[in-house]
């Protein structure tokens, strides 16, 4: 499957079918503010909050990622709800090196979301292939991908192959979520001042330096 993101914010983009351009999904980001009046006796606090929702092409929400700040808390895909990131991922040891990060995924113990400063990609480690990749700022020419010359000539695509057991739903929502993670972890921020609130350092990143396999 090839989807081409129609925003650079990817956040808050529709996702199209390049070949007829017909839509498939609808990625939108919204923040608000919660206030708790019980976090300390004397003064009034608000947390920035943010929900993104991932719709259909009839406008159905197929899954939702709520956010506290820059922390993903609950997930929702379909009627499943997920409370944090670690659900969405496996519970085999990530592949950590000092310019990789391989988080695996909860739906094939040799399927791992490969983050690179300069890739994201879906690779099954057992026969090492690449299964999904995310291109940024490029462009399609024929079956190949080619790097803009400059930024924001290209557009960005997100590129993958089906799994029996992992729905399209899950497959975008874990996009997110490691795209997220690797523009942190790499320090990609954006120069958009509403997105890069949410590109920045997250707990995400912590929890990706938790974990440990040997490097590769």
């Amino acid at each position: 499957m090839l989807l081409k993101f129609s925003k650079s914010d990817i956040l808050n983009s529709a996702l199209v079918y390049p070949e007829t351009s017909a839509l498939g999904y609808t990625i939108l980001t919204r923040s608000y503010f919660i206030r708790d009046n019980n976090k300390d006796l004397n003064t009034e606090s608000e947390d920035e909050s943010r929900r993104t929702t991932i719709y259909n092409k009839l406008g159905e929400v197929i899954a939702e990622i709520g956010w506290k700040g820059k922390q993903p808390i609950e997930i929702v895909i379909g009627k499943e709800k997920i409370i944090g990131a670690k659900g969405m991922f496996g519970c085999s040891s990530a592949i950590l090196s000092h310019n990789v990060l391989g988080i695996p995924t909860r739906f094939d113990t040799e399927y791992f979301w490969m983050a690179a400063s300069d890739a994201l990609t879906l690779l099954d480690y057992d026969s090492n292939q690449t299964k999904g990749s995310f291109h940024s700022n490029s462009m399609h020419v024929g079956e190949r991908f080619i790097a803009a010359p400059i930024p924001g000539l290209g557009h960005d695509y997100l590129e993958f192959e089906t799994h029996p057991l992992a729905s399209t739903e899950e497959l975008l929502v874990s996009f997110i979520l490691m795209e997220v993670l690797r523009r942190s972890r790499f320090n990609l921020h954006t120069d958009s001042s509403d997105r890069s609130k949410l590109w920045r350092s997250t707990p995400l990143a912590n929890w990706g330096r938790r974990l440990r396999r040997k490097s590769i």
